[in-house]
């Protein structure tokens, strides 16, 4: 009799998922798989069957060691049959190893035996395993179906998301920058003093420091007389955006990098996007890296809801803080905002939520914090977060089309308030309506007064909640 048929040794569920990928694999490479979670039909006797498809029909057996499976007597039954038939067929099992288990309780039938490790990664491991099964002639076909291979994936229930043939608009996480001021205004500092600290006198408009120069989109009179109690400026002369920031230039015996350039007017957008959120109410939380994320404090806005306009046009509210009253915390909905001069040019937007207490002021314990982002908002969807999103940006432009962040005079940086768009050739069938905004709660049972290890948890930048 012909051994055709590789059987999967598994333990059910807890590793179906694994199994299933396994088998899709092998089946596409040619190969006949067999595992119990497919082939035994309601009132077969289980062991009957597995036993028969090892003992007759498999030309290998790979034993999935796992956490769960070596505690399994069924599994541990299949690999000690499979090790008796190695007696005649050598090399008939052959171990994985799908997570972290610990060698050291590896079963003393599988323990001298050499375990292909999948554990660091399951496209690695299945290299080897493709190996292993072509060194041992293990007979396959030469012409593959890719429709049996997708037998093996669980059937989708009725109501499942698929492609569909269809474009689809994507609304992406960015805003365009629509114009900045037409000339960099630049002066001398007539002292000796260097290295001009921030302070709250000076921290009122944007600006940067090079060489013997301080520069900024303000007409220059306006810089001049923002230091004049402490650094003696001198009014020069003015550089054209567009130029400086595509082509670089050279300030005296300095020339400045295109690199360089780019660098220095996100800083100043970077400062008059601080300046704007401050105008607008909203509080700063510094991160980890010192970058500033800006969130809506409770009470900044009638009963925390911002009305705004969804991508189809229709009107809705979105609440934007909310509290906890079991454990006496606010959260706080944050943005952090990144600027772009490539193509497109661009203010990059990432979703943070901040907790704060009954005084306002964010939570002290950075790892408490870390904890109850990890925690709270797990069921928050990608259409709870583009509403965020949406009236975020409505309450900072305050319901226009346009984002001014001011720069001195009557000059400003314009930032497009509707975030850009990307056409998908392909599109999702769960193109449902958003139901109205409903109350958002935090699940006070998820977390408790446990005390935490600030040292333990830092604070991430890339964090979404």
């Amino acid at each position: 009799m012909t051994r055709t048929t590789i059987f999967l040794s598994h333990a059910t569920p807890e590793d179906n998922d694994y199994t299933r990928w396994l088998a899709g694999k092998l089946t596409l490479a040619g190969y006949a798989v067999w595992y119990d979670l497919d082939r035994l039909k309601g009132g077969d006797y289980s062991w009957n069957k597995i036993e028969s498809a090892i003992r007759n029909d498999s030309a290998r057996m790979i034993a999935i060691v796992s956490n769960a499976s070596h505690r399994k007597d069924g599994v541990r039954n299949e690999w000690d049959l499979g090790i008796t038939l190695e007696k005649h067929l050598p090399g008939f099992v052959i171990p994985v190893r799908i997570d972290n288990f610990d060698f050291s309780q590896m079963p003393i039938t599988l323990h001298r035996k050499y375990m292909i490790d999948f554990h660091r990664g399951w496209h690695a491991g299945l290299i080897q395993l493709l190996d292993t099964l072509a060194d041992a002639a293990v007979p396959r076909r030469d012409v593959v179906d890719p429709a049996a291979a997708k037998a093996w994936l669980p059937s989708l229930p009725s109501d499942a998301i698929n492609w569909v043939d269809r474009s689809e608009t994507l609304e992406s996480n960015w805003l365009p920058i629509l114009s900045l001021p037409p000339a960099l205004e630049t002066t001398q500092i007539l002292s000796t003093e260097r290295q001009i600290k921030v302070t709250d006198a000076n921290r009122r408009l944007p600006w940067f420091e090079f060489g013997e120069q301080i520069a900024g989109f303000a007409p220059r009179a306006e810089l001049v007389a923002l230091f004049k109690d402490a650094v003696p400026l001198r009014a020069l002369s003015a550089v054209d955006t567009e130029s400086f920031v595509t082509g670089g230039i050279s300030w005296g015996a300095q020339p400045v990098s295109v690199y360089d350039a780019t660098y220095r007017v996100e800083f100043l957008i970077r400062q008059a996007r601080d300046l704007a959120m401050e105008a607008a109410g909203l509080k700063h939380y510094e991160l980890s890296n010192h970058r500033l994320i800006w969130y809506v404090p409770s009470g900044l806005v009638e009963k925390d809801k911002v009305e705004f306009v969804e991508a189809s046009g229709k009107r809705r509210k979105k609440q934007l803080a909310g509290t906890s009253g079991k454990l006496k915390v606010n959260w706080n909905y944050a943005v952090s905002m990144h600027a772009v001069l490539g193509d497109p040019r661009r203010i990059e937007l990432r979703a943070h939520i901040v907790f704060t207490g009954a005084d306002g002021q964010p939570t002290e314990s950075v790892s408490r914090m870390h904890q109850l982002r990890r925690s709270f908002c797990r069921n928050w969807w990608n259409d709870r977060w583009r509403g965020f999103l949406r009236a975020f940006l409505a309450l900072i432009s305050k319901g226009s089309d346009v984002i001014m962040l001011p720069v001195g005079g009557d000059r400003a940086i314009q930032i497009g308030a509707l975030p850009l768009t990307f056409l998908a050739p392909r599109a999702l069938s769960d193109g449902l309506d958003l139901a109205e905004d409903e109350e958002i709660l935090l699940d006070d049972s998820v977390i408790g007064d446990e005390q935490f290890d600030d040292e333990s948890l830092v604070d991430d930048e890339e964090e979404a909640i």
